[in-house]
């Protein structure tokens, strides 16, 4: 997420400043496509449905309203809602397309995963988790987000972010022993 404090980039951008509203593209539009991606497991519909984020941000811009909360969390809720109606549309192709070497970058899972996983196989395992434990792996390991920043992106308290990425690292763990032990 973006280093910076969105405050007054979004003001602005809400009162109809478009170099802002470009601010808040170039420091979120990354973050968000990650985040699609590893829900959505196709790049291309990856950038599409990053490209209907924004598209529906600078819609809604002008009728937001923060209460207490970040743009980014606001992305962020958009992006889920988008990559759930991916899923439930009649489009939805089961067809993954990973690029070669495609890893999490996080250091934590990183470290456990490099060595048993590509891309694909993560994708494959993030799929088993609930859509929830999902959320939490991809804004906490693949995107770096703090618990509190987490638990404001997805509606959650902090305890509740905690005991998610707790639970969906387990299932992972065990799907992972689980595939290990089917291949060996």
């Amino acid at each position: 997420m973006p280093e910076i404090d969105l405050t007054d980039i979004t003001l602005r951008a809400k009162n109809g400043d478009t170099a802002a509203a470009g601010e808040i593209y170039e420091q979120c539009h990354q973050d968000i496509y990650w985040y699609l991606f590893y829900r959505v497991g196709n790049s291309q519909t990856a950038e599409d449905l990053t490209a209907e984020v924004f598209l529906r941000m600078l819609r809604g811009l002008p009728n937001y309203q923060p209460q207490g909360k970040p743009v980014e969390a606001w992305l962020f809720q958009i992006a889920r809602n988008l990559a759930i109606d991916h899923y439930r549309s009649d489009h939805h192709n089961v067809s993954i397309e990973v690029e070669e070497n495609q890893l999490v970058e996080s250091e934590v899972l990183h470290k456990k995963v490099e060595n048993s996983l590509t891309g694909e196989k993560l994708r494959l395992a993030l799929d088993h988790l609930s859509a929830d434990q999902r959320d939490v792996i991809i804004l906490r390991f693949v995107l770096g987000m703090p618990i509190a920043e987490a638990a404001r992106t997805i509606n959650r308290s902090q305890d509740a972010v905690k005991a998610l990425q707790r639970r969906g690292l387990l299932a992972l763990r065990d799907l992972l022993i689980s595939w290990e032990v089917s291949y060996a």
